[in-house]
């Protein structure tokens, strides 16, 4: 029972988990751009959706598209310190993360009631249940409600990885994947790559911040410490995905960032079940991190000398 638990568990939280993980993906594997700010959008988003929710009174979905754009500005900063201020890659993400632990700080204490952090759960004498504790939900047992939340989050998660794929084949999106492959391409275009960079990292925080904000709604509440890690869990979602399951050909590379990142959370979740007292996570999260990184780097190889060996049979 315990296992069944954690295992619907950890498909909620990588579904949640999916949305960040197509971001990082658009900024680390098409852009080549590791962008560490993520960690700081990634609870702008939570707080920003619960603020517009609880004090503006704005409706649960509409709140979480809204947070959308407090990403894309978080990552247009991060660009313009890239492109504009010649900072680099890594660093220009660290800024904009420390700069936003303040901000998180500063929008919740909004939050508070009597000095003390309020969540979505406080509000529901005023009908602010969050995205999944509607009528839909509170009708059916825990045990049913699990398998709608799921769903709604798949609908979710399906609804944006179609978006960006939609995106990739317009003129911008090729435009981004120029600037990825090639800057010297779109610059003989008579294109600026760098403002190709800024929009790709501006998008690639969004997805962020709207990851952040279904989180807060899975948890029904805002976690103003939710960011930390998360750019290791994105990355490593990103690279199950592009390693194992991209390399089957009618999968896209969005799709299999989704299957990647559901894979990563549940080992997460299993090893929970291994360290009880959670004293443990982050050194297991990390141990679990290098073998990806490590399995990464041996698939590659492999790949490739099977294509040098091709080469020379065919000579």
């Amino acid at each position: 029972m315990l296992f069944y638990a954690t295992t619907l568990d950890g498909l909620q939280m990588g579904l949640c988990f999916a949305v960040l993980a197509l971001g990082v993906y658009i900024s680390y594997s098409i852009l080549d751009f590791p962008d560490l700010s993520v960690d700081g959008t990634f609870p702008l988003g939570g707080v920003v959706c619960t603020i517009l929710m609880l004090k503006a009174g704005v409706p649960a979905i509409l709140a979480t598209a809204l947070s959308f754009f407090a990403g894309f500005m978080a990552g247009v900063v991060t660009g313009v310190l890239h492109v504009k201020l010649k900072v680099s890659n890594l660093l220009s993400g660290i800024i904009v993360m420390t700069a936003l632990l303040s901000v998180t700080l500063a929008l919740t204490k909004l939050l508070t009631r009597n000095g003390q952090t309020t969540s979505i759960f406080s509000y529901r004498s005023e009908s602010l249940d969050g995205l999944f504790g509607g009528k839909l939900f509170s009708s059916h047992g825990s045990g049913v409600k699990d398998y709608i939340v799921l769903g709604v989050l798949l609908v979710i998660v399906i609804a944006i990885k179609l978006l960006i794929d939609l995106f990739l084949k317009t003129k911008l999106g090729y435009m981004l994947k120029a600037t990825g492959d090639n800057e010297r391409l779109v610059v003989s275009l008579g294109k600026d790559p760098g403002m190709y960079k800024i929009l790709g990292l501006a998008v690639a925080n969004g997805f962020s911040a709207v990851s952040g904000a279904l989180y807060s709604h899975l948890f029904m509440q805002y976690d103003n410490t939710s960011g930390s890690g998360k750019v290791v869990l994105a990355l490593a979602s990103v690279i199950i995905g592009i390693t194992v399951f991209s390399r089957i050909r009618f999968i896209k590379d969005t799709t299999a960032v989704i299957f990647g990142a559901a894979v990563y959370s549940l080992c997460l979740n299993y090893l929970v079940l291994v360290d009880t007292n959670g004293i443990y996570l982050k050194l297991l999260n990390a141990v679990l991190f290098t073998l990806i990184l490590v399995f990464n780097d041996r698939m590659n190889a492999v790949i490739s000398g099977k294509t040098k060996m091709k080469r020379r049979v065919r000579r």
